[in-house]
């Protein structure tokens, strides 16, 4: 396989593509999803149109593969911090709130992404996906529920973890007015009471 500066052209797309999803989450953290535009990207990026459009079909494809990669990362980091957490249920919650909440903090390009999902149709269908993973893992990794327990819980588990997104969204944009050991401690009990 022949390279280039050392990179085969797998890694060179590899690349390629890992600076475009960088590129479109920093414009949405800086002007919105609405903002996210093929000329925005590619100039984030340093890369012309034609290696945006050998990566994606288009701007909403771009916003697909954002999304994704988001939740994917939250999903993988909440439920490394679960498999690690030590205690019962509440201590478990606690620390899927905390991870989820403090991972929002800290990137506000990511909490940008979470707040205008549901303005955007492809973009909610994909946070709705989202909250359904996060459901079910709360359901094996919170409360640890074997297969014939999980029906009617289900139901509490997505209520829960759709209410706890959209409170962090909230508390993110100064719409609740507590510190964040507190909101995460206010949302752990509200959904521990709720699971259980």
């Amino acid at each position: 396989m022949r390279t280039y500066r050392g990179a085969s052209a797998p890694e060179r797309r590899a690349d390629r593509r890992a600076r475009l999803l960088a590129a479109c989450l920093d414009v949405i953290g800086e002007v919105g999803v609405l903002g996210v535009t093929v000329d925005a990207v590619c100039a984030r990026a340093g890369l012309t149109k034609r290696y945006f459009y050998e990566t994606f079909a288009d701007r909403e494809a771009a916003l697909d593969a954002v999304a994704d990669d988001v939740y994917d990362g939250l999903h993988v980091s909440i439920g490394s911090a679960l498999r690690r957490a030590d205690g019962d249920q509440r201590a478990r919650a606690s620390t899927a709130v905390e991870v989820f909440a403090a991972t929002l903090d800290a990137d506000p390009r990511i909490a940008r992404l979470y707040a205008e999902s549901p303005g955007h149709p492809r973009l909610c269908a994909r946070r709705d996906a989202a909250v359904d993973r996060f459901a079910d893992l709360v359901l094996d990794d919170v409360l640890r529920l074997g297969p014939g327990d999980r029906e009617r819980a289900r139901t509490a588990a997505v209520l829960v973890v759709a209410g706890t997104t959209h409170v962090v969204t909230r508390w993110l944009a100064g719409g609740v007015p507590l510190a964040r050991v507190e909101l995460v401690d206010e949302v752990t009990r509200i959904g521990t009471k709720l699971l259980t």
